[in-house]
């Protein structure tokens, strides 16, 4: 048998456009293309169009969505915005309306009446961050009460991005008052200021009562009253009111029991009557 080198293919048996000639539906340059490509190594896959409409439309929708959860409003909470027309003391503000806004979850010292110290302080640094004409946006908390019993409305107060509640708290001039033990949403902020605040000194903390004001979030504030004696005497120097008590409590050579004051107190000071018999800031409750 006879070997015979194998010779170029009949043109019958040549594979389709293998000789160049033109493929049904394509044109020599795309055939000749797209074999350069696969002879490159180049993946020879149909190429898919960038996605980027797409993926940049899903980017933005993200970040729509993350600033809205970023969006300083309390969920479900009403909100609107008002002007400041002056301020009546640390936690309240008036807006140009007439609306009064006790700030809700802090309480600062008293400036009127027996004026508790760091209350003057505390009013002064609520005026130069809310000064008259100021645009703030009011917030009531959904976990808490709208309206105090004298008709205030409990809110948070927001300049621009900053909480004022919060601000007053870091800066020493306020601490939590969590009224019956209620939580808001930014109470947990409130407190670790508050914290942050007397470790560090700051405000009342380092300026009343010695560095020895107490932080309970359930009573409010008290720092006792303004340059406060070390020791109450019997018929001290106020004429009239002892400066350890609010409201008044007369002054007394004997002993003065709850059924003598007949109404509830609060201490601000050393508590010389022992009118507060469980240590709570607060005396003759029952009455």
């Amino acid at each position: 048998m006879s070997l015979r080198r194998p010779g170029p293919a009949s043109r019958s048996e040549r594979a389709p456009g293998s000789d160049g000639s033109q493929l049904p539906g394509r044109t020599p340059h795309a055939s000749n293309s797209r074999l350069r490509l696969c002879a490159l190594a180049i993946d020879c896959k149909p190429i898919q169009p960038l996605q980027t409409p797409r993926s940049f439309r899903n980017a933005l929708l993200l970040a729509t969505l993350f600033a809205f959860l970023l969006t300083p409003a309390v969920a479900s909470g009403a909100t609107h915005t008002g002007t400041i027309d002056h301020v009546a003391d640390g936690d309240t503000v008036v807006l140009t309306g007439g609306e009064t806004i006790r700030l809700v979850q802090i309480d600062t010292p008293e400036v009127y009446g027996d004026t508790e110290c760091y209350g003057r302080q505390a009013s002064a640094l609520t005026e130069s961050i809310l000064p008259p004409g100021t645009r703030v946006r009011v917030a009531s908390d959904p976990k808490l009460d709208r309206r105090d019993r004298d008709g205030r409305t409990l809110a948070y107060v927001w300049k621009g991005s900053s909480l004022v509640n919060l601000r007053l708290v870091r800066e020493g001039a306020a601490v939590p008052y969590f009224y019956s033990g209620e939580e808001g949403a930014y109470s947990a902020l409130i407190f670790k200021a508050a914290v942050a605040a007397r470790k560090a000194g700051r405000g009342l903390w380092g300026h009343c009562r010695k560095g020895s004001v107490p932080l309970r979030v359930a009573r409010g504030v008290s720092t006792g009253p303004v340059n406060a004696p070390k020791h109450i005497v019997a018929g001290g120097s106020s004429p009239n009111c002892n400066p350890n008590y609010t409201p008044c409590v007369p002054n007394s050579k004997d002993d003065l029991n709850c059924p003598d004051v007949g109404h509830p107190v609060k201490v601000v000071g050393s508590d010389p009557y022992n009118l507060d018999s469980d240590g709570d800031g607060f005396g003759c409750e029952s009455y």
